[in-house]
């Protein structure tokens, strides 16, 4: 069931051309993010594009430097004002898959939206 909340602090965007990853595309992992708990560091092996993937997709492989991506996945954030609303159907270790009123899509930091 989707969640509708409401931005309680402006949010932009830390990459312009964000990672996307295939359903079974093999990745390089890094290192986990030190500010967001089991989120990876990934870097797309056919694209070079490297961004944050959250654990819970990622089937590591070998000793823990690979692993295939379990679904299609988008890095993109939303950029959002406070008080714009916005409509979530998906939440992953602090960050909920938003679409804005406008209809863009991307992720944004719980912490930032309020039921």
């Amino acid at each position: 069931m989707n969640q509708v909340y409401v931005v309680n602090e402006e949010h932009r965007a830390t990459e312009k051309n964000p990672l996307f990853a295939n359903k079974n595309e093999e990745v390089l992992v890094y290192h986990e993010s030190k500010q967001f708990p089991n989120w990876y560091l990934c870097k797309v092996r056919s694209s070079g594009k490297e961004g944050y993937i959250p654990k819970k997709i990622l089937s590591k492989t070998g000793n823990g430097d690979r692993a295939t991506v379990l679904e299609d996945f988008s890095a993109r954030e939303l950029d959002v004002e406070k008080g714009d609303k916005v409509e979530s159907n998906r939440e992953i270790d602090g960050f909920a898959w938003c679409v804005s009123e406008d209809g863009v899509a991307g992720w944004l930091p719980m912490k930032k939206l309020n039921k």
